[in-house]
């Protein structure tokens, strides 16, 4: 897709192989063995891996997990998933952050560091390394770049796939439900101000997938699981291990770690987690977790600052484990010094469109930019323990927007220039 979308397939296979060197033998959890629940000697048929999906509720990425099991069906192994397609979609993330850079210094710039990003991350994101995480940003990175595809070639197809990128994107992180009516926004007002001709079947091109694939999804959880909204049962456990330092009652109910185990051991299964029940625990949970912030929200507030601190501060400790030693010391750094700069870029570069009379996100650079940034302010408030996880999933596109701004700042006064326009210094 990025050859096609940059004219250069070579120079594109050559950064995906530069990329795809140093994580290269590193291994992932297959999506179906998200907390060990789904025994996977009891899926044989074809009609197995239906009635697997149709009864669906929890946090295994639906469409992912479907063609995980197909596969197991078919060779009785998963080893496409967890050893082939983790290190492939990381290098592919890493090179899609370096082919949506228009300059080439911004380019070389973000080739550079991503080589040494994604060989130290993937060292922290072996603390526990799931197999959708790096396909979170190839979705998202894959998603703008069809669009600026659209932009350029006014090409519906490239809309489409836009809007099967959003929608599988939606389907592999829960917590994109609550973004995902934003970036429809943004996209559909892209169209309306932009599109002259042809509106209606631009519009079509990119709202389908969204509809039938994601809306289809959530309007069967809805009417097969209690009226459930998002696409997992178990979020307010999630945001108790994020929150439960703030109250002890929060603290006092029992953590998802501790529900039921079918076998103990070295085969540990966890009891089935698609129920009503859990279900109820985890709305009772948010419902708690909401009524403790309302009680107090000035010490809410800063817990709030506290969360997002910690996850700017780019922890790489998870569970069992603790990488040390210079290599992570720096990584930390340039993880955190990404944050600065995304927030930073966000705020300058929108005064700036403001400024001007623009709406900000109709920039497709700085909408990659605040969307990322929404996710991240999502994640740090409702995840605790996984920061160094979650940081991995969205690097290449941190690290694209640092590669913004490289490119703005090597173009000849251009960074000053946009300084100058915001009041920043006189150019």
């Amino acid at each position: 897709m990025a050859g096609v979308l940059t004219g250069r397939p070579i120079w594109a296979a050559v950064v995906f192989a530069l990329f795809l060197v140093p994580v290269w033998g590193f291994t992932a959890t297959s999506s179906v063995t998200w907390m060990r629940m789904l025994d996977l000697e009891t899926i044989r048929t074809t009609a197995d891996v239906w009635n697997y999906l149709i009864n669906l509720r929890t946090g295994i990425p639906p469409v992912l997990s479907t063609l995980e099991l197909l596969w197991w069906v078919a060779f009785r192994d998963l080893t496409l998933f967890s050893d082939v397609l983790y290190p492939i979609s990381i290098a592919a993330a890493f090179t899609l952050a370096v082919l949506i850079q228009r300059g080439m210094a911004s380019r070389v710039a973000v080739l550079v560091a991503g080589l040494f990003l994604a060989r130290v991350g993937v060292e922290v994101h072996a603390g526990n390394p799931a197999n959708y995480d790096p396909i979170f940003a190839l979705l998202t990175l894959g998603y703008l770049l069809l669009v600026r595809r659209w932009l350029d070639r006014r090409r519906a197809l490239a809309l489409a796939g836009a809007g099967l990128c959003l929608a599988l994107l939606e389907l592999t992180r829960p917590f994109m439900i609550f973004l995902l009516p934003v970036f429809v926004a943004v996209e559909v007002h892209r169209i309306a101000v932009t599109s002259l001709s042809r509106r209606g079947a631009a519009l079509a091109a990119f709202l389908l997938p969204v509809v039938v694939l994601s809306g289809g999804w959530h309007l069967h959880v809805w009417l097969a699981h209690d009226h459930q909204i998002t696409w997992t049962n178990v979020s307010g456990f999630n945001l108790q291990r994020a929150w439960e330092d703030f109250d002890p009652e929060i603290a006092a109910v029992r953590h998802l770690d501790q529900l039921p185990r079918v076998r103990e051991g070295e085969n540990e299964q966890w009891a089935d987690l698609n129920t009503a029940e859990i279900h109820r625990e985890s709305e009772d949970l948010k419902a708690l977790i909401l009524a403790k912030i309302l009680d107090d929200p000035a010490r809410a507030a800063r817990h709030v600052l506290n969360r997002l601190a910690t996850f700017a501060s780019a922890p790489t400790r998870m569970y069992g484990s603790d990488p040390q030693g210079a290599r992570i010391t720096f990584y930390r750094g340039a993880v955190t010094g990404l944050v600065i700069t995304l927030v930073g870029y966000v705020v300058v570069a929108g005064a700036l469109l403001v400024r001007r009379r623009h709406w900000p996100w109709m920039d497709w650079r700085w909408w990659l930019a605040c969307s990322t940034l929404l996710v991240t302010l999502l994640v740090s408030l409702g995840e605790q323990g996984e920061e160094g996880r979650f940081l991995f999933s969205i690097l290449p596109m941190m690290l694209a927007v640092g590669g913004f701004v490289v490119g703005a700042s090597s173009s000849t006064g251009s960074w000053r220039i946009l300084m100058g326009r915001l009041g920043i210094c006189h150019s």
